[in-house]
């Protein structure tokens, strides 16, 4: 039984999203469990020859776009969580120490015998300390 499901977004591929966050509404409801969404960006290196505030705002416009995201597919009012980082590692992290018990995510569709699962999927489901959903496109 799910009490806190885990939607990994990237607000530039609607594949990571499209078909799984209907999935994820779906168990949420099912079981009566809180969804969140994490979005994970590149980790912001301050460099020497960068400006001090380089970086500023990535957070905030990755949060607004996730948000827009949720917002206009029935996810009113998820919380959502932005990293820093390596995506799987990330993802990892953060459902092991909030405490999650499912993770929701996409995967593209491929062909007998050679079924798409990218590096991130495949260290999620390899790794991860809670049931995995991986949808299908």
């Amino acid at each position: 039984m799910a009490t806190k499901i885990l939607l990994p977004i990237d607000h530039t591929d609607d594949r990571s999203w499209k078909k799984a966050l209907p999935v994820a509404l779906e168990q949420a409801k099912f079981y009566g469990a809180e969804l969140h969404a994490v979005s994970v960006i590149p980790e912001i290196i301050q460099l020497p020859n960068l400006p001090a505030n380089y970086g500023a705002g990535a957070k905030e416009y990755v949060r607004k776009a996730v948000q827009a995201i949720l917002d206009g597919n029935g996810a009113v009012g998820t919380p959502v969580h932005i990293e820093e980082g390596s995506v799987y590692r990330e993802v990892l992290k953060l459902a092991h120490k909030d405490g999650f018990d499912l993770i929701v995510m996409a995967s593209a569709k491929g062909d007998f015998p050679n079924y798409e699962i990218g590096p991130n999927l495949a260290r999620v489901v390899r790794n991860a300390h809670c049931s995995v959903i991986v949808v299908r496109d």
